[in-house]
């Protein structure tokens, strides 16, 4: 009959039996009458994870009966329901489960005992409904998904030892001249040609002009003007007034 005990509430319980059905039709009524689950277990003595269980199989099956001892196992639904499923989806491809499920009674195709749960008709309408079977992906499509692939690591590979560690050589992207633009960063040379034809000097070469010790005292004056203007100027509108005068 299996050994008894006092839960934290003070009710008395059998371990591996149900719940009576009086106490489960009560469980039920409450919720009926707006009853929150917490308020039932404390009222009934009966732990919160019971109210929630029973309450949740009456949601979904409509039945307070408890399941099968040793584990809740599916309902297997018979080829009658799976194809009126089936006929359901066809007609309308956006029913829920639950629709389904609320025909299904409606016209009476089940009862409340027979009826499958919403996870059973979802299984049922991705096994048996949406999957045609022995569907198989053609094999023309692995070859060319795998030409490709292999296509791309080869191009990415092919690339110079030097650039396979800089972001260009990892996402495979060509960049010429990534050498000669290196060593051109690092000399601190400006390629932006400027209207009479000399290119501007590096910023190196600027920021050792703007040392205050290099300075006449005319430039000096020169360059205050300039703050006083623009407060946050940049390096080469602040060299611009004093070069003819180096």
């Amino acid at each position: 009959s299996g050994h008894g005990g006092v839960n934290q509430l003070g009710g008395v319980f059998v371990n591996g039996r149900p719940l009576p059905d009086v106490v489960r039709q009560r469980i039920v009524e409450l919720a009926h009458q707006g009853v929150r689950p917490c308020d039932i277990s404390r009222q009934l003595r009966v732990s919160h994870g019971c109210v929630s269980k029973i309450l949740g199989r009456y949601y979904e099956t409509g039945s307070i009966k408890p399941g099968v001892i040793g584990g809740s196992k599916p309902k297997v639904a018979t080829p009658k329901v799976v194809e009126k499923i089936a006929e359901y989806k066809r007609q309308n491809p956006t029913m829920f489960a639950w629709e389904i499920r609320d025909r299904l009674l409606a016209e009476r195709v089940c009862d409340n005992d027979t009826v499958p749960s919403v996870s059973s008709i979802n299984r049922i309408i991705r096994t048996k409904v949406q999957q045609p079977p022995n569907q198989q992906v053609p094999a023309s499509s692995h070859s060319i998904a795998s030409t490709g692939s292999v296509t791309q690591v080869s191009s990415v590979s092919t690339d110079s030892a030097g650039s396979s560690y800089s972001i260009s050589g990892i996402l495979g992207i060509a960049s010429p001249g990534t050498e000669s633009n290196k060593r051109k960063r690092d000399e601190g040379i400006q390629e932006s040609p400027v209207p009479n034809g000399h290119s501007l000097p590096g910023r190196d070469f600027l920021r050792k002009q703007m040392r205050g010790d290099l300075f006449t005292q005319q430039q000096l004056e020169v360059l205050d003007r300039v703050f006083e203007r623009q407060h946050y100027s940049d390096i080469f509108t602040t060299t611009e007034p004093i070069k003819p005068e180096q």
